[in-house]
């Protein structure tokens, strides 16, 4: 069974982190002998995130190690989150992975992708499955699936679970209401490693990250990292997901603005919209070294419950940055899919839903994910009330240390003029920048001391900038936007 969560203080959760101003007082002396009283200090922080730059506040420090920033209320016995960062040293032996069968450890191609991605999931299926539906004897601290430190600050307290993004009406086909999604990573037995190799697995290691080694940044062959995507919408309120798998989560946000409410913590349900596979397979992607891999709820599919229904979307392990089509079909939504597109492939037998937000010329980018910029203005005053981006591997590609590229292809800091992002003229060499299929060890920017973090976002993203924030916070300055 699970612990239940502590007392920890309430804060604010935040979206997607590319970099971060951060200010706090520094703590009054304490006096000899007095006992030591904890004083709910505000703290501010700002963060990029895919529309501009958001203040948010939160309580007292930061802990690397907190499981949540909001208490369950009182009398709750339910199962609730229990961070697991006792990272492995070693990688377990090579198995006989299945996806290795399909491409007969060869390349992967738009051929084979369908039984590549299909054996992916078979592969994690008894784990996620009893993640999903059984949750009350999933233990965090036995399953051999570990979480990043550093997001307490945005994790709700029953699932782990924190904002992903949000969506207008009108995003994603048949929506007519906003939507916000909550989302959840977990790395596998030999992924977890390299959070080791940054990380550690104590205070120490976690204050003082390896981040100068760009070998120990990379991820093992066989990594395998999931991500859950879960959305506010029932099937009543939005048709596609009826039927779909439910969690309960302890939040405080409002599932219209995906945004804090103002008010007291509640329940909400969830249902589980889209998961995400990616996997460190250079023989089948030797460019990248990864494939990525999504599937999508289809109420429509066969099968005996909601995660047989979970069907792939598509999967990518390049850029293609020699094609380069700069036709409305490329570029407006709902996007054609090109077949030129020879690293990438689409699965066409899914829900339109699906399909709504993919990236530049259909690159795999899946409903979830922030490929669609609505509205946009380019660096040459070129007006979109909606414009497809990046894929998935376009926006992991950005993920270095230091960070010094937006998320999209856009300028850094992103701007906002009126209500649209500002973003680069697609097709031009600064959008292009986006489009590579560059190997994890490459950095986007590069430079002295910039490191390739092998396109992990929740590292770059996520857990680097909150423990800037904390160093900058335990000696009390104040950091500024790089």
């Amino acid at each position: 069974m699970k612990t239940t969560i502590g007392t920890r203080s309430k804060s604010v959760i935040l979206i997607m982190l590319s970099c971060l101003v951060f200010a706090c007082k520094p703590k009054a002396d304490k006096q000899v002998d007095e006992i030591p009283e904890e004083k709910n200090e505000i703290q501010t922080i700002a963060l990029v995130g895919k529309r501009g730059i958001n203040q948010h506040t939160y309580v007292n420090k930061i802990d690397p190690f907190a499981n949540s920033y909001l208490t369950l209320p009182e009398g709750y016995t339910g199962p609730s989150f229990d961070l697991k960062h006792d990272y492995p040293s070693d990688a377990p032996p090579p198995a006989d992975y299945p996806w290795k069968k399909v491409t007969n450890n060869g390349l992967i191609t738009q051929a084979n992708s369908l039984d590549y991605v299909n054996a992916l999931k078979e592969y994690i299926s008894a784990d996620m499955h009893k993640l999903i539906f059984d949750y009350d004897n999933w233990d965090d601290k036995t399953m051999p699936w570990w979480q990043s430190i550093w997001l307490g600050t945005q994790r709700e307290p029953i699932h782990g679970m924190y904002v992903g993004s949000e969506f207008n009406a009108g995003t994603l086909a048949e929506q007519d209401i906003n939507l916000t999604t909550f989302v959840y990573t977990l790395y596998d037995a030999t992924s977890a490693v390299t959070l080791n190799r940054i990380w550690g697995t104590n205070l120490y290691g976690a204050e003082n990250p390896n981040l100068s080694d760009v070998d120990a940044a990379q991820y093992i062959e066989g990594s395998v990292i999931v991500k859950f995507a879960f959305v506010t919408a029932s099937g009543e309120e939005w048709a596609p997901m009826e039927g779909a798998a439910t969690w309960t989560v302890y939040t405080d946000v409002d599932p219209a603005t995906g945004k804090p409410s103002g008010g007291e913590p509640k329940m909400m349900d969830l249902y589980l919209m889209q998961f995400d596979i990616i996997v460190k397979d250079s023989e089948a992607a030797p460019q990248t070294g990864w494939v990525f891999s999504t599937l999508v709820y289809d109420k429509n599919a066969t099968g005996n419950d909601a995660w047989d229904k979970m069907v792939p979307l598509g999967a990518t392990w390049g850029d293609n940055p020699d094609v380069i089509n700069l036709s409305e079909s490329a570029l407006i939504p709902p996007v054609t899919v090109n077949s030129s597109l020879s690293q990438n492939w689409i699965n066409m037998d899914t829900p339109d839903y699906a399909r709504s937000t993919l990236g530049w010329d259909g690159r795999l980018s899946g409903p979830n994910d922030g490929a669609v910029i609505a509205p946009a203005i380019t660096t040459s005053k070129l007006k979109y009330d909606a414009v497809a981006t990046v894929g998935c591997l376009g926006c992991h590609s950005s993920a270095q240390y230091k960070s010094k590229s937006f998320l999209l292809p856009a300028p850094f800091p992103p701007q906002q003029i009126g209500d649209a992002l500002e973003i680069y003229d697609p097709g031009s060499k600064d959008w292009m920048k986006w489009f590579q299929s560059n190997d994890g060890k490459t950095p986007m920017d590069g430079g002295p001391g910039q490191i390739g973090l092998d396109y992990d976002m929740v590292t770059s993203f996520k857990a680097i900038p909150m423990w800037e924030a904390a160093m900058k916070q335990k000696v009390g300055t104040t950091a500024s936007i790089q």
